[in-house]
């Protein structure tokens, strides 16, 4: 870290530092698709069931579909160097948008993985943590740029090249991104937190934890 003077960390190595900023713990790695599955089916259909008659539900809804509104326009992956995180971070939530992620969804997201979290024995219970893998979680649904052509040679041969470029999933981007899409769903992981727990039970054990 000197050597790139980035300072130094007051208690932990390279290693350890850049772990945190990729998966928000020291220690603990971001959970996998497989393990937030369980957690995820369960939020999602109690998040169906309860959508058209819970305030809290509909009030995050409604702020989740702001906030991906007002995010402003897209950006292809390969022209975010240099960007500050804050612009960074809009960007990811336009992409969301564009790619017509509806709010349940999200919301369905910070369930599971508050859920998971709360679950999981060994999990890291921080609040970083927490944003870091909702962030994660979100980002699988539309993190990168994907584009095709088709060119044709000079001899009338067309051949296909394709493009997939993916942001870097570090540091401060994660944690502004999560602590958007999170704030706004605060106060329905506080009033249905322990009713996905109870529900999940229909969707198979916690995973084995790590």
């Amino acid at each position: 870290m000197k050597a790139a003077r980035k300072g130094l960390a007051p208690h932990h190595c390279r290693k350890h530092v850049e772990h945190r900023a990729r998966h928000g713990s020291y220690w603990h790695s971001t959970y996998t698709a497989a393990e937030l599955k369980p957690y995820l089916s369960a939020a999602t259909s109690y998040v169906r069931l309860w959508a058209e008659t819970d305030r809290f539900i509909a009030a995050a809804r409604a702020a989740v579909q702001a906030t991906l509104d007002e995010a402003g326009p897209v950006e292809i992956a390969t022209r975010l160097k240099g960007m500050s995180a804050g612009k960074r971070a809009k960007i990811g939530l336009a992409r969301l948008r564009v790619a017509e992620v509806k709010p349940e969804r999200i919301i369905s997201i910070v369930l599971a993985v508050s859920a998971l979290t709360d679950d999981d024995p060994k999990s890291h219970r921080t609040k970083e943590f927490r944003t870091v893998q909702i962030c994660k979680a979100v980002h699988r649904l539309s993190s990168g740029t994907h584009k095709v052509w088709e060119i044709e040679d000079w001899q009338g041969r067309k051949r296909r090249t394709e493009l997939h470029a993916f942001p870097r999933s570090s540091g401060p981007v994660l944690r502004l991104m999560g602590r958007m899409l999170e704030e706004p769903c605060e106060l329905v992981v506080e009033k249905h937190l322990a009713g996905v727990l109870a529900y999940k039970q229909r969707y198979g054990r916690r995973p084995r934890s790590r």
